[in-house]
């Protein structure tokens, strides 16, 4: 089973490709981010991150997408970005007809560090052992698609 793991945001956005098998460790196929210029409108940035993941979709036919849920704190100007982002992959997911699976970032951290409240190095350095990776996927925006797709994994696959 392909899963696409989405660390949602409007300048970066992380994305990962886990392939999972019943019972066997999951495999990074790809952990990188599509990034949007602020030279660009926000109309724009979101049409382009649209139209990035849906390639992406196209591409590599995942059967689930998983992504971060909206948590709001202080900053809601980031907030309100994050939350555009989310709606343009959210709709790329569902025009594809993928299952859909939201986590929080905390759900994430306490899967793949036993602590929801980590720093994102002690989630990338979490990541790079659990692969047992020879460096940290960078940036941690990458990373993070990383940890949530993991938490799905732990939260809905393994039994």
């Amino acid at each position: 089973m392909k899963i696409l793991g989405i660390d949602p945001g409007t300048a970066t956005t992380g994305f990962c490709l886990l392939d999972y098998n019943d019972g066997e460790k999951p495999v990074i196929l790809e952990a990188s981010t599509f990034e949007t210029s602020p030279e660009f409108s926000i109309a724009d940035r979101l049409l382009i991150l649209h139209k990035l993941i849906d390639d992406k979709i196209a591409e590599t036919n995942p059967q689930c997408l998983v992504i971060e849920k909206l948590f709001f704190n202080t900053n809601i100007k980031t907030a309100i970005a994050v939350g555009q982002a989310r709606g343009v992959l959210l709709m790329a997911a569902a025009k594809h007809k993928l299952d859909i699976f939201e986590y929080t970032a905390l759900q994430a951290k306490l899967v793949v560090t036993g602590y929801g409240r980590s720093t994102k190095k002690e989630v990338q350095e979490a990541v790079k052992n659990y692969f047992n990776l020879e460096k940290i996927i960078k940036p941690d925006d990458a990373s993070d698609a990383v940890a949530i797709s993991l938490c799905h994994i732990h939260k809905e696959l393994i039994k």
